[in-house]
């Protein structure tokens, strides 16, 4: 097919299909940013879910340890009260006078790890050591409501009781007992006794402290508030809870089915408890630890996501400590946002598939019936038998591209006693020489040349930029073409083909069309026949060159 016929049916079907890929292209685009702003609502509402599970959690655990403050509250205010108890003998030298069911109570006293402790053998003579009698006295006295504090099952504690002067420890649990020397520091900056002290705690409130046991990787984690007696400070009532207690009482906390893992750390993100819910084995690095204590800086709640990990962390009031729950994506994925999640990208894969299915029907559709089109115009404008244009394409396009040449030349053919070929040998044999003589034609014009089968056995051949001289030589080739090529028959026999060739220019006739430069060349080739055959005619008046 000829190139400006291609262009012809190429270009309409290029912008077509243009415009179905940016129909389709913006299909794709307004699903997928309708599908990403369900997502980002998904994600949000996810991240909505992780707070409000974690802010249950830390709302458990700030009302038991409020619980517990308010118990130490109480305790503070009763224990004043017994120093101040009528009971107390006034003597300090007759120890004996304390009776005898609070002194054979079972409350464990031990000295604190510092130099001149007072100890129960020594006298008391001073109004120190009266002072230090009075504490033990009121101890004695209150210690039926240190149950209030021991006996809870969901956070178990132990109670204790820090002499600022005497430098002495009482508890009911020996290994409490134990556990508080072991870890007792007056001057450490996070210590009781520092946090306790008129400077850094001058409304006399409750706070929370932790203790590590030397020689262990045990912590001990301590609600404490100061006692003042006649306006001096004179120990520090405290509640003692083990990590193991701690860790309990997270795991009673914790939503049901939860599928995070969660973890206390103290305010510098140590760890207090081990990780409890469902575990994923994931360990926050250094760099993760440094971003969650920048963003409580300015928030009390807040998450992270880093890779596959979602990150929720918020801190825990009146503690001074930290929860923080992790989850992976693998457990993110048995909740509802996550399940809704997979169901959403499915989805999302779906209608992308879908898309391109339709997109890949409707280009292959376009493109069938522009190859349709194209082939109905090919028969249209060709003949069927040769392949070399038909009449009406000869002329069609011979007519647009004629304006486009300063000169061109006509060579008009028709094959010798055709008529008699046919009524010989059969129209088969015919339809053989019309073929046999198309192929040596093409073979002797040039490839920007056009021919065109314009009757039954009439060729005409249009050769762009060519003069009339130019045109004879093709002419002349092509009737040498011709009777040295004989076509053979099924017998073996070989039949002869020549033609009668007439040859007219443009620059002969300039002011003349291209129909009628045709005709021109179509009556030479009538002379050529007139003159006998086989040979080609250029001029009127019959000069022929055989």
């Amino acid at each position: 097919m000829s190139t400006s016929l291609a262009n012809r049916f190429r270009l309409p079907m290029a912008k077509t299909l243009r415009v179905i890929h940016l129909v389709f292209i913006f299909v794709f685009v307004l699903t997928s940013v309708l599908f990403w702003q369900q997502g980002r609502l998904f994600s949000h509402g996810y991240q909505t879910s992780q707070l409000s599970h974690l802010e249950s959690v830390i709302s458990h655990i700030e009302s038991k340890a409020q619980y517990k403050i308010d118990i130490l509250r109480y305790l503070r205010r009763v224990f004043i009260e017994a120093m101040d108890d009528s009971l107390f003998p006034v003597a300090a030298t007759v120890p004996s006078a304390i009776p005898d069911e609070i002194s054979d109570s079972q409350l464990w006293l031990r000295d604190l790890p510092l130099p001149e402790t007072i100890t129960a053998d020594r006298a008391f003579h001073t109004d120190d050591d009266i002072q230090v009698r009075q504490q033990l006295f009121a101890l004695h006295r209150i210690q039926g409501l240190f149950p209030l504090v021991t006996s809870a099952k969901e956070l178990a504690a132990d109670m204790y009781y820090i002499s600022r002067d005497g430098e002495f420890i009482v508890s009911l649990s020996p290994a409490v007992n134990s556990q508080l020397v072991s870890s007792y520091n007056p001057r450490e900056k996070q210590g009781s006794f520092v946090l306790a002290s008129p400077l850094l705690n001058p409304r006399r409130e409750a706070f929370w402290t932790r203790q590590n046991i030397a020689t262990s990787h045990d912590t001990l984690i301590n609600a404490a508030i100061p006692v003042d007696f006649r306006g001096e400070w004179i120990g520090l009532l405290g509640i003692a809870f083990e990590n193991e207690s701690v860790q309990r009482f997270l795991e009673v906390a914790l939503p049901e089915d939860t599928q995070s893992a969660y973890q206390i750390f103290d305010e510098q993100l140590t760890p207090l408890t081990q990780a409890v819910g469902a575990l994923n084995h994931y360990q926050l690095s250094d760099k993760q630890l440094q971003t969650i204590l920048k963003m409580l800086t300015q928030t009390s709640r807040g998450t992270l996501r880093d890779g596959s990990v979602f990150i929720t962390f918020g801190k825990v009031i009146g503690t001074h400590s930290v929860l923080i729950s992790t989850q992976t994506l693998s457990q993110g994925l048995h909740e509802d946002f996550g399940r809704f999640s997979v169901l959403l990208v499915t989805m999302w894969v779906i209608c992308v598939l879908l898309l391109l299915g339709s997109h890949s029907v409707i280009c292959r559709l376009v493109l069938n019936m522009g190859n349709l089109q194209r082939e109905m115009q090919h028969h249209a404008l060709h003949d069927d038998l040769t392949g070399a244009l038909n009449r009406r394409g000869f002329f069609e396009k011979t007519s647009q591209i004629s304006p486009d040449y300063v000169d061109y030349t006509l060579v008009q053919l028709d094959l010798d006693h055709f008529k008699k070929v046919n009524d010989v040998y059969g129209h088969q044999v015919g339809d053989n020489v019309l073929v046999h003589a198309t192929q040596r034609i093409q073979r002797a014009v040039r490839s920007q040349d056009i021919l065109g089968r314009i009757g039954g056995e009439e060729f005409c051949i249009f050769l762009p930029n060519s003069d009339l001289k130019a045109g004879i030589m093709v002419a002349t080739r092509i009737k040498w073409e011709l009777e040295s090529s004989p076509l053979l028959l099924d017998d073996g026999t070989q039949l002869q083909i020549t033609a009668s060739l007439g040859v007219a220019a443009y620059s002969e006739l300039p002011e003349c069309s291209l129909e009628q430069i045709q005709s021109l060349a179509d009556m030479r080739m009538y002379t050529a026949k007139q003159r006998g055959r086989n040979q080609v005619c250029w001029q009127d008046d019959g000069v022929s060159q055989a």
